[in-house]
């Protein structure tokens, strides 16, 4: 019973690692495709996904559609 824990443990820290190495590839290879403003959006939402909070939107100006 202990044996199957500790694997069903393993197996489930395995697949977490794996999972999380290809969300980061994804994002990486998203970021370098990316302009500068999809680099900050992309990098927002990962923050926020991730548990970060998120701050106050950027004033409008002439470079940020405003």
């Amino acid at each position: 019973m202990l044996t199957a824990a500790i694997v069903t443990a393993a197996v489930l820290g395995v697949a977490k690692v794996v999972r999380d190495w290809l969300i980061l590839r994804q994002v990486r290879a998203a970021m370098e495709a990316g302009s500068a403003e999809d680099r900050v959006r992309i990098g927002m939402r990962l923050a926020e996904a991730l548990g970060g909070q998120s701050g106050p939107p950027p004033p409008a100006g002439p470079d940020n559609g405003g």
